[in-house]
């Protein structure tokens, strides 16, 4: 792990903050039905109920982000979220997908750099 990149790392605190931003904005805007993300959901054909569930898990994950011993597994399981998330544009929807891309890269650094959480939670 290069010296940038330890877990008491100040730009690791700082990528945390910003994926919790960014998680908190995307999935209260899923839970709160933003005309936006409903008609995404309608699109993709499976009716709202993934937006809920997708809302609850990037809000939660968010969270997790700040849980000592929880912050791989929370990247791991955003990183998972991104990757159908991207999926499901790339099939039914459609861009803009830079956003996506960008909390991929985000939240796997955080799963990585916690990546002993991850080993140890699997133990």
């Amino acid at each position: 792990m290069s010296p940038g990149m330890t877990k008491t790392s100040p730009l690791i605190t700082a990528l945390r903050a910003a994926l919790t931003l960014a998680f908190l904005y995307f999935g209260l805007r899923k839970l709160g039905s933003f005309p936006t993300d409903v008609a995404i959901y309608e699109a993709i054909g499976m009716g709202q109920f993934p937006r809920y569930i997708t809302g609850s898990v990037e809000v939660i994950g968010a969270g997790l982000l700040w849980v000592r011993g929880w912050q791989g597994p929370a990247g791991l399981l955003l990183l998972a979220t991104m990757i159908v998330g991207l999926s499901a544009l790339l099939i039914w929807v459609g861009p803009p997908y830079w956003h996506m891309l960008m909390l991929m890269v985000g939240t796997g650094t955080v799963a990585w750099v916690y990546r002993d959480q991850i080993t140890r939670l699997i133990r």
